[in-house]
């Protein structure tokens, strides 16, 4: 919709007519309101940026607020669109509509992004993406709008936005930073946009309901009245002004008593049924065709009318009697529930045959999705005409991304269809959207009715695999274990390659469940059965094998297992590699330590081209993975920058799954450079998800980041709970921690600290994994840890093997506390002078890569053993948040402003914000200056 049309489509009847625009400069009864909306207002002259969601129930005043807003934003440019009950089903309806009037700057958007727009807007050749690479290139072209003129976008209505534009613009709420641009949102339902900051509107209390019937009749009511009339309507401003337009002016005075009953919802029954009545049959029939056909544009309308003679000319008339509106190529309902009344005054068989009649005269290649929910709604009962075309809409939808409408198309045609097997294909096709879209519950729902009607063992197998995944998602791993293996028992004979990736992924399920004997029996049968080819089974098959047989006490033969999954991340499988199966492979090596390569190696590649495909969805976990790689190698500065990113797109995107883990290794990252206010935020809100979520022990990561703070703190009788939790095995009966996780050598570590007993179950894990080949990054903590145990006769040589296998894979964090626990070890031997030596390369270790607690420890060591510490200047990561730091890093490998938004999903101005923030801070001018800068000071630590 161009932006000079929102009046008009916004009603003549105002949604909330607490006044008008040019009765005052305040509406009434809304001053705090309009005061908030004045203040956003002035941020986009300034460069920044807000979101606001305007929320209550109809006709409390929140168009009027979007008006108010409209007429103050003298300097800024305008796009507003409003919701349609009727296109609530096409994706990216509204989009198109609020974008329409700068979609000629498409072209400055990085190709990847203005194909993707393109796509979900019909304009180019359609092909499926990532959904939330439109949402990001919505974000994307309202940011350039910006660039050019600060700009105000209005959305009313936001409850019948289709989900797929709703989707775009809660993106790109939560993206704002400095763009110059203000999102201002009515909805009576607040839905996908609860993370936003909402402006609740209440009733009007009497003194406003007295303001406004005052400047209604230009007299003010009586008291009792007002009274009478704001309890009666609850203080609805739309109801007050349309109700009391019904009054005479002695009721109004009080002369004579109210007519009741009153209230919001039959107030435009009040005003528009005598009007409605009197309509001749032609008239009458045109409204109705209006109503059914809303959306569909006014030159349906006026082939459904052409009909019936004189219906066109009748159309003119309901113009004249200020019921509709008529624009260019559309028509518009006056009032918000006119529509609605004209619906409900319809019985089933008459709208039958409105939206019949709407359907015949939709013939244009274009029209065909609109015209197959007509056909749908047209049908009296089972109608396989009406499910074709609703899966051909339905097919149409996806090949733009449209994912959710697609599912509520691919839903009403399983409906619609004559035999089972239709409505399990199509029950199951709807649920396959439904989860591309995100929408997990209305998944679950749509698979539930597809099993219903499912005989074919292939169908069998798809429902069960999306289900599972589904399940798993969601914490019930149990449940998912049980639908995986049922799928694979149902395709076993028919498709032996299927039944093998099913049992595997129940493998994946039953480790999740706790029960690590059943996974490894799952997947070793999956890796029999499968094909040495089948890269995604034989890679899930060694990740459960290896977990679980490090979880039974088998540490050598896990080990081993999990070295061989994490090498085959890095291989390409036989056909299409499951992305979200190669990232979980690779978390496990990482998460064990059972990695010799840097994972960065095949990571920093992926991410690439995640971000330059704008699949979004799989980008949070490949961020976390790579942010916890870093913790382990102790790049602390840039895994705590991918850690943000990975929290914030998972939040943004709704990726529950992987935002608790996240958020749990940024707490541990924060834990490592000692941000103690951070990390327990944190990970707080990790173990809030975790609750909410029920995501099994997804939440391990922010455990292990308290213990670790608290170590740092040195406090290690706080740290003790925290690891202990982490690392209890997964029988019930047995309390004693395992020596499994790394955070379990940090577990040992408190037990020493503390001169606690380190039980003798523990102590034998402990030994047994000493005696192993295992990867050098983690036998060089097996050692460190027995160096804590061991006597005064072995702790030298047990301490110099850690640094000899510290050596062989540089993790610097690691060292240096290798280098502190030694260090402590032999000052309270009386080894003064030995200790010395370490306790400062500890020290240098620490500040090299900004780990400040710890850092503070090693200096009182060091002092204690007779060598004051000097201060040593910060780094330049030390005075950069993640996000800075990041940008930061990007600009001084070269990156261009715009390479680094279409990279982190920003706008340039927001890099130019940042950019600014990191030069003031560096004391820098120029990148030359700064990639100088990142040389000297950044490289040890990234």
């Amino acid at each position: 919709m161009h932006e000079s049309t929102m009046v008009r489509h916004n009603r003549v009847f105002d949604d909330a007519s607490s006044g008008t625009p040019n009765d005052s400069n305040v509406l009434f009864g809304r001053r705090p309101e309009c005061a908030r909306i004045d203040q956003l207002l002035a941020e986009p002259l300034t460069g920044a940026s807000a979101a606001l969601v305007i929320t209550g129930d109809p006709g409390i005043g929140k168009t009027s607020l979007l008006r108010y807003a409209r007429d103050g934003a003298r300097t800024l440019k305008v796009l507003s669109v409003s919701g349609v009950e009727a296109e609530t089903m096409f994706p990216f309806a509204a989009l198109g509509r609020l974008l329409t009037p700068v979609l000629d700057r498409l072209g400055s958007l990085p190709a990847v992004q203005a194909d993707a727009l393109r796509c979900a807007l019909t304009l180019s050749a359609e092909r499926p993406r990532d959904r939330f690479a439109v949402c990001a290139a919505a974000f994307q072209l309202l940011a350039t709008t910006a660039e050019r003129s600060p700009t105000l976008v209005l959305v009313d209505d936001a409850q019948w936005l289709d989900v797929s534009t709703a989707e775009a613009l809660a993106f790109t709420a939560r993206r704002l930073r400095a763009e110059g641009l203000v999102l201002l949102i009515a909805t009576r339902d607040v839905g996908g946009f609860a993370d936003i900051e909402q402006l609740n509107i209440g009733a009007l209390d009497e003194d406003s309901a007295a303001e406004l019937l005052t400047a209604r009749f230009a007299a003010a009511p009586a008291e009792e009245v007002v009274r009478a009339l704001t309890a009666e309507l609850g203080g609805n401003p739309l109801a007050l002004h349309e109700v009391s337009g019904t009054l005479t002016r002695a009721e109004l005075t009080g002369t004579d008593p109210l007519r009741a009953p009153f209230s919001a919802e039959n107030a435009a029954s009040r005003i528009f049924g005598p009007r409605i009545s009197a309509l001749d049959r032609a008239s009458l029939h045109a409204l109705r065709i209006t109503a059914v056909a809303a959306g569909d544009g006014l030159e349906v309308v006026l082939a459904a009318l052409a009909a019936e003679p004189g219906d066109c000319a009748a159309l003119e008339s309901l113009e004249n009697n200020g019921l509709v509106a008529v624009e260019v190529a559309d028509v518009h309902f006056v009032h918000p529930l006119l529509r609605t009344a004209v619906l409900t005054n319809l019985t089933p068989g008459q709208l039958r045959a409105l939206h019949r009649t709407v359907a015949s005269v939709m013939t244009a290649p274009s029209q065909a999705e609109r015209r197959a929910w007509h056909l749908a709604e047209a049908a009296l009962g089972p109608d396989e005409a009406a499910a074709r075309a609703l899966e051909q809409a339905a097919d149409h939808a996806l090949r733009r991304s449209g994912y959710a409408g697609a599912a509520l198309a691919l839903e009403r045609a399983a409906e619609l269809s004559r035999d089972g097997p239709s409505k399990a294909r199509r029950f199951c096709a709807a649920a396959n959207a439904a989860h591309s879209a995100g929408q997990l519950d209305t998944a679950l729902r749509l698979l539930r009715k597809s099993e219903e009607y499912t005989v074919d063992p292939v169908l069998h197998a798809d429902i069960a695999d999306m289900r599972g995944r589904i399940e798993l998602h969601t914490g019930r791993a149990s449940v998912a274990r049980m639908v995986w293996q049922a799928g694979a028992v149902a395709v076993s004979e028919v498709d032996p390659a299927r039944a093998a990736s099913l049992r595997a992924t129940a493998a994946i399920g039953a480790l999740a469940a706790g029960d690590p004997a059943g996974a490894c029996a799952l997947a070793r049968e999956a890796a029999h059965s499968a094909s040495p080819a089948d890269g995604n089974t034989q890679l899930l098959s060694k990740t459960v094998i290896g977990n679980a047989l490090t979880l039974m006490g088998q540490e050598s033969d896990g080990m081993r297992w999990m070295r061989e999954a994490a090498a085959s991340t890095r291989k390409p499988a036989a056909g299409e590699p499951d992305i979200e199966w190669v990232l979980v492979g690779a978390l496990s090596g990482v998460t064990w330590y059972g990695e010799e390569i840097d994972p960065r190696g095949f990571l920093d590649p992926l991410l690439h081209q995640l971000r330059r495909s704008g699949a979004l969805g799989h980008l949070p976990l490949a961020l976390h993975v790579a942010a916890l790689a870093d913790s382990r190698r102790g790049r602390l500065q840039s895994g705590r920058s991918a850690a943000a990113e990975a929290a914030e797109l998972a939040a943004g995107i709704g990726d529950v799954f992987t935002l608790c883990p996240a958020l749990g290794c940024l707490a541990l990252l924060e834990a490592q450079v000692g941000d103690e206010q951070s990390c327990r935020a944190h990970a707080a809100e990790s173990l809030r998800q975790r609750e909410v979520t029920r995501l099994g022990v997804m939440h391990h990561v922010a455990l292990e980041g308290l213990g670790l703070l608290e170590l740092s703190l040195n406090r290690p009788d706080r740290a003790i709970p925290y690891l202990e939790e982490v690392n209890r095995g997964p029988e019930p009966d047995v309390r004693d921690p395992m020596v499994v996780r790394v955070s379990s050598l940090d577990l040992i570590e408190a037990y020493v600290r503390v001169g606690a007993d380190i039980s003798a179950t523990m102590r034998d894990q402990l030994g047994g994994f000493a005696g192993l080949t295992l990867p050098p990054a983690l036998s060089a903590l097996i050692w460190r840890a027995m160096a804590l145990v061991a006597g005064d006769g072995d702790y030298d040589e047990f301490f110099s093997r850690a640094l000899a296998f510290h050596a062989r894979c540089p993790s610097p964090f690691d060292a240096a506390r290798t280098r502190l626990c030694y260090g402590e070890r032999l000052r309270r031997a009386g080894r003064r002078r030995d200790a010395r030596e370490h306790l400062r390369c500890s020290l240098d270790g620490f500040e090299r890569i900004g780990a400040r607690l710890w850092a503070a420890r090693a200096a009182t060591e060091l002092t204690a053993a007779g060598q004051p510490a000097k201060a040593r200047s910060g780094s330049v990561a030390d005075v950069l948040t993640a996000q800075e730091l990041e940008v930061a890093q990007l600009a001084a490998n070269g990156g261009t402003n715009r390479e680094i938004a279409t990279q982190l999903f920003l706008s340039v101005k927001t890099i130019e914000m940042h950019l600014g923030r990191v030069y003031r801070k560096v004391g820098v001018r120029s990148r030359t200056q700064l990639a100088n800068s990142f040389r000297d000071s950044v490289k040890d630590c990234v």
